[in-house]
């Protein structure tokens, strides 16, 4: 892929962020919780939170990376809020193998939840190893790494507005100049 391409433009971003609050607002029952899987999707969750009509109760939830060979995560973070016999809709930055969702799906469940919905901003449904629903889909994407509106790499450029698309690989070898590219391709998208 080489250098880094602007994926997703904040103007982009907030059209489809928008629509989709629109779609959850008919659906969602007053008093509904919202679940944001942490630290991903915080940029995603409040501005998709903040266009939504309907009384809502907000939580988070937070894994561990995957442990190398092991497919294992582990929880962090746990739900605050009773969810038994409540709507609860999972909010992702990205999906993509599915065994994170899976692992939520089934916690969540667990805990009482009368139904589960999953939202994201990003679908890599070609990576999916474990055939989850998604239910509400801001883009359908092949990329192969993301950064920008939460999406990191350690920790850098979750404060883009824009989502860029960058070579890993490429990235790591880049050095500050490889991250300087990151910044400005993400910066190029924030004009409306």
């Amino acid at each position: 892929m080489g250098a880094p391409v602007l994926h997703r433009g904040a103007s982009t971003i907030a059209q489809r962020v928008e629509e989709m609050a629109a779609e959850l607002d008919a659906e969602l029952d007053d008093g509904a919780v919202v679940v944001g899987v942490l630290k991903g999707c915080l940029p995603f969750l409040a501005d998709l939170t903040r266009r939504i009509d309907t009384p809502i109760e907000m939580d988070f939830l937070a894994l561990t990376a995957f442990a190398p060979d092991s497919g294992r995560v582990r929880l962090t973070h746990d739900l605050t809020i009773d969810v038994e016999g409540r709507q609860v809709v999972l909010v992702e930055g990205v999906v993509d193998t599915g065994f994170r969702l899976d692992y939520l799906l089934r916690h969540v469940l667990a805990h009482g939840a009368s139904e589960v919905r999953v939202c994201t901003l990003f679908d890599r449904a070609d990576r999916r190893v474990l055939p989850l629903k998604v239910d509400l889909v801001g883009f359908s994407t092949t990329a192969s790494y993301l950064v920008g509106y939460g999406l990191d790499h350690r920790g850098e450029f979750r404060n883009l507005s824009s989502v860029v698309e960058v070579d890993l690989a490429e990235l790591e070898r880049g050095g500050p100049a490889g991250f300087d590219e990151v910044w400005k391709a993400g910066r190029s998208g924030d004009r409306h």
